[in-house]
């Protein structure tokens, strides 16, 4: 009987030892998956920043791209601003020296060659008929003269909408003679025809007095002998009046000082 048991007791410990054996393996294996679920999850988080840091750079640059292009637009608009005001300049600097100028008297056109005269008082310039002078009378004023007629021309500073034409003109009018009247614009020529014009009478001269925003803002005061009013050609230079940046030396335009 004792013999029978030892077999079987052999066969026990072997099935134990081989089971504790089984057991090992299978930790160790399941240790080692933890390792390789690292490794992987290391790479994906490698692989997820690098994927968010080229998604920033493109992002990044793209900003660069759109922000760079208003610079771009404003360049564009300096240029072309700057190419309008140089026009601008080149077209007061080359006005013809001389200009027909056609008025009418007694119901008749008369046409006469005018001179380019440039003011450096007031800055402006106009055609002037011949025998007409332009000189510069004091700091906010020049004046047209020819024999016992003369012309006040006083360039208005302030905007449009701030003047009061109708107000400035009766004024001055009222100055020379309580009996001042208006006058019908639509009777002054067309680019004066929106102007305030009231006449008046002193001793042996008539004046006339015109507040107009056109050709430029000014205040024209216009003062003849009763028996030769010239009104016609006069208007007919005011009409050219254009505003000038400065007079410069030596111009196509005659400058005021050598028309003494």
């Amino acid at each position: 009987m004792k013999w029978t048991w030892k077999p079987l007791i052999t066969a026990a410990i072997v099935v134990v030892l081989a089971s504790g054996c089984g057991t090992k393996e299978t930790n160790e294996v399941k240790q080692t998956n933890p390792s390789n679920n690292d490794t992987n999850q290391t790479k994906t988080v490698q692989s997820d920043t690098n994927a968010n840091q080229t998604e920033t750079a493109q992002s990044h640059n793209t900003g660069q791209s759109e922000a760079s292009q208003p610079s771009s637009k404003n360049e564009t608009n300096v240029s072309e601003n700057g190419a309008t005001n140089a026009g601008e300049s080149k077209q007061q600097e080359t006005r013809p020296s001389e200009m027909q100028l056609s008025y009418t008297v007694d119901g008749k056109e008369v046409k006469e060659t005018a001179t380019l005269k440039t003011s450096d008082n007031q800055n402006f310039s106009l055609y002037v008929l011949k025998g007409w002078e332009l000189d510069a009378e004091e700091p906010n004023s020049d004046v047209l003269m020819r024999d016992n007629s003369f012309v006040r021309i006083r360039l208005l500073q302030t905007e449009e909408n701030e003047t009061d034409y109708a107000k400035l003109a009766e004024e001055h009018a009222q100055a020379v003679s309580s009996d001042a009247a208006r006058q019908d614009g639509a009777n002054l020529p067309e680019s004066l025809k929106g102007a305030v014009w009231y006449k008046a009478h002193s001793d042996n001269m008539t004046v006339h007095v015109i507040g107009t925003s056109n050709p430029v803002p000014m205040l024209v005061i216009i003062q003849t002998p009763k028996d030769q009013e010239e009104l016609s050609p006069i208007l007919a230079m005011i009409e050219t009046i254009r505003k000038t940046d400065s007079a410069k030396p030596g111009d196509e335009a005659a400058s005021t000082s050598s028309s003494n």
